[in-house]
């Protein structure tokens, strides 16, 4: 990618998770929660380096989450690529196990499937996204969540790189807390 749309990207990160729009609900015209959370997945997963053969045709999301933000996610990546690949969205099903992705997102409502969903995912270079502490804890590697009406990260290193994936400096600096 070109340093250019890094920077620029590198910018609209920034200000996604600096929160420099609230996402107090104060009016119809403000972004909700869901969607920029959605966009969050796409801006993360640029500043994360997979290791040589991870990468396929496609760049692959899976989605353990309510239906609503799963419609979110596949609203923010119609039309965008990651790497020069296009974005595909697979919902994760209850009976679903496989992590045959590159990000796998897994939400709140879905807390008591993540740590099977993590077992499954460690044994493949997979960047896990979730959003609660418990979620960190057994071993997710990128939590985004809400805190003072602003998105923030928080970044498990360690599972990251037991996974094979690097994730960017600027990235980390961007964290509230990296683990």
């Amino acid at each position: 990618m070109a340093s250019c749309g890094r920077t620029l990207t590198t910018c609209v990160l920034a200000l996604l998770v600096a929160g420099v729009a609230s996402l107090a609900p104060a009016s119809a015209s403000q972004m909700d929660e869901g969607v920029v959370k959605a966009t969050a997945l796409v801006k993360v997963a640029l500043f994360v380096d997979w290791p040589p053969g991870a990468m396929r045709d496609r760049f692959v999301i899976g989605v353990a989450a309510g239906r609503e933000f799963s419609q979110k996610v596949l609203d923010a990546v119609r039309g965008r690529r990651v790497y020069d690949r296009d974005i595909v969205v697979r919902l994760i099903g209850d009976s679903d196990e496989d992590c045959a992705c590159q990000l796998l997102f897994v939400g709140a409502d879905e807390d008591d499937r993540s740590a099977t969903l993590l077992r499954a995912a460690r044994s493949r270079p997979v960047l896990t996204v979730g959003e609660t502490t418990a979620f960190l804890r057994e071993g997710g590697i990128v939590r985004v969540f809400r805190s003072d009406d602003r998105l923030r990260l928080q970044i498990n290193k360690k599972s990251a790189e037991d996974v094979g994936l690097k994730i960017s400096s600027r990235l980390l600096a961007l964290a509230d807390r990296t683990l």
